[in-house]
C-alpha cells in the first residue's frame, strides 16, 4: 500500500501546485493523470482491502481542497476585474494624473 501512496503523492502535489498558481489548463491534465493512477491503484488492490477506503478519503480531501482553491481563485479574479473596470482609463495608464482644477485656477 505504501508504494501506491508514494506513486500518487507526486501527482497530487502537481495538481495542488498547478491550481495554486492558477494554471488551470495544466491542472486539468494533472487531475486526469491523478485519476488514471488512482483507478489503476484501486484496480490492483484485492477486493475488500481497507486501503481502498483510505484512498477514497484522500481523493475526497484532494477534490474538496482543489474545488475550494479554484472557487477562491475565480472570486479573486472577478474582484480584480471589477476594480479594474471601476478605475478611469487615465488612472490605469498614467497613475493618479493631475488633480482636477477649480474654475478660478483656469481663469488666472
Amino acid at each position: 500500500m505504501q508504494d501506491f501512496e508514494a506513486q500518487l503523492e507526486p501527482l497530487s502535489g502537481r495538481l495542488r501546485s498547478r491550481v495554486a498558481e492558477g494554471r488551470y489548463q495544466e491542472a486539468r491534465g494533472a487531475l486526469r493523470d491523478y485519476c488514471r493512477a488512482l483507478r489503476d491503484t484501486v484496480a490492483a488492490l484485492p477486493r475488500g482491502d481497507p486501503g481502498v477506503r483510505r484512498l477514497e478519503d484522500e481523493w475526497r480531501r484532494l477534490l474538496d481542497e482543489t474545488r475550494r482553491r479554484v472557487l477562491a481563485g475565480r472570486a479573486h479574479a472577478g474582484a480584480r476585474r471589477a476594480r479594474l473596470a471601476a478605475t478611469p482609463a487615465c488612472r490605469r495608464c498614467y497613475g493618479d494624473g493631475l488633480p482636477p482644477r477649480r474654475t478660478r485656477e483656469w481663469l488666472a
